[in-house]
């Protein structure tokens, strides 16, 4: 068995407790709104025009919370297919979009907010062939190194850069940083920095402090071995 499959439960665990937060937050807001409505419409039929505006700002939030709550919903069907297949051919840009939807509330709790940086290029998705749900265990370890060293307030971009040699994907943090090398420090001494080292080798890759900017970079090979 690969080294880091037993740490993909607890990956799963972690990720759809997350997701059924948010779930749970999506139907208060949603129970919450349509409560006020009862509650307006119970009192008279004059009631309801004169808190007309009350009311429709009640079914705008809720018709949000809806399509917020299928997003979510879509979002944690596709992440569970994830173990469909070993090892598979993915998009890996829209493998980080994926976890960064899946990661939300994570930043959110750290006062963090996490942003997906387009790939700028054309042509054909960045694809690779390798172990889908391991992939993006690397990147949320990635995501861990950077919130446990971060301060409220700061900002996550993660995005491909493409050169002839490589596809290396950046996790740059901005916001109330100390000096690139203390920052650097912390995250090397953070308790998330073996553990994101070993899933990058389960995966062929590695992951990198980043010498240019607050952050890491990650590598990984375009087809792992069978």
């Amino acid at each position: 068995m690969n080294k880091c499959a037993e740490k993909e439960v607890a990956f799963f665990g972690k990720i759809t407790a997350g997701i059924t937060h948010e779930l749970k937050n999506v139907l208060a807001i949603i129970r919450e709104s349509s409560g006020l409505m009862g509650d307006i419409m119970s009192i008279s039929p004059e009631a309801i025009i004169k808190y007309q505006e009350k009311i429709q700002n009640s079914m705008v939030r809720i018709k949000d919370q809806i399509e917020r709550g299928v997003g979510l919903t879509d979002r944690l069907n596709k992440f569970a297919h994830s173990t469909d297949e070993t090892i598979a051919k993915i998009d890996l840009q829209e493998t980080i979009e994926q976890l960064i939807t899946l990661a939300q509330r994570f930043a959110r709790l750290k006062h963090v907010v996490l942003k997906t940086v387009p790939l700028n290029q054309k042509g054909p998705p960045v694809t690779l062939v390798t172990r889908h749900i391991q992939l993006q265990m690397a990147l949320f370890a990635s995501l861990e190194c950077c919130l446990n060293v971060m301060s409220a307030g700061g900002e996550i971009n993660i995005g491909i850069r493409k050169t002839k040699e490589k596809n290396a994907v950046h996790v740059v943090c901005k916001g109330d940083l100390p000096v690139q090398s203390e920052f650097a420090r912390n995250i090397s001494e953070s308790e998330k920095w073996p553990v994101l080292q070993e899933i990058a080798a389960c995966l062929e890759g590695s992951a990198n402090l980043d010498e240019t900017e607050h952050g890491i970079v990650l590598c990984f090979p375009e087809e792992i071995g069978r």
